[in-house]
């Protein structure tokens, strides 16, 4: 198919209108299992939540407003935000489950902005 064609024009703008038929590709929902940054994670650009989903097998965080165009992988993340807390505090997450994780995040963080990847991120601390 020719995508300069008024045909192909056509059949992309009925998929995007929802009047297709056909449902646009959605990421899968989150399996089960812990997404310690939920409700935590979010962008740097404009201070939307990331949500978390599951896409291509793996867990990941994405963001609905567009700044992101790529998700951002959640083992990646959490793990760079665990060793920012274990550095300071070993004590404190050594061991933890990752149900227990969220909670001690929530209790440490108002919230984590990510850039443009997994290691562009800062930490907004409670006082």
């Amino acid at each position: 198919m020719d995508l300069r064609s008024d045909t192909a024009r056509n059949r992309v703008r009925l998929v995007a209108s929802g009047r297709s038929g056909e449902r646009p590709a959605q990421p899968e929902p989150p399996a089960s299992g812990a997404y310690t940054l939920a409700g935590l994670l979010r962008c740097r650009g404009c201070g939307t939540s990331l949500l978390p989903v599951r896409m291509l097998g793996r867990r990941a965080y994405r963001g609905p407003c567009g700044c992101r165009l790529t998700a951002v992988d959640a083992e990646e993340i959490e793990q760079f935000v665990l060793e920012a807390v274990a550095v300071p505090a070993p004590g404190l997450v050594a061991g933890a489950a990752p149900e227990e994780l969220t909670g001690i995040f929530r209790r440490l963080f108002v919230a984590v902005r990510v850039g443009g990847c997994a290691q562009d991120l800062s930490i907004v601390w409670r006082l």
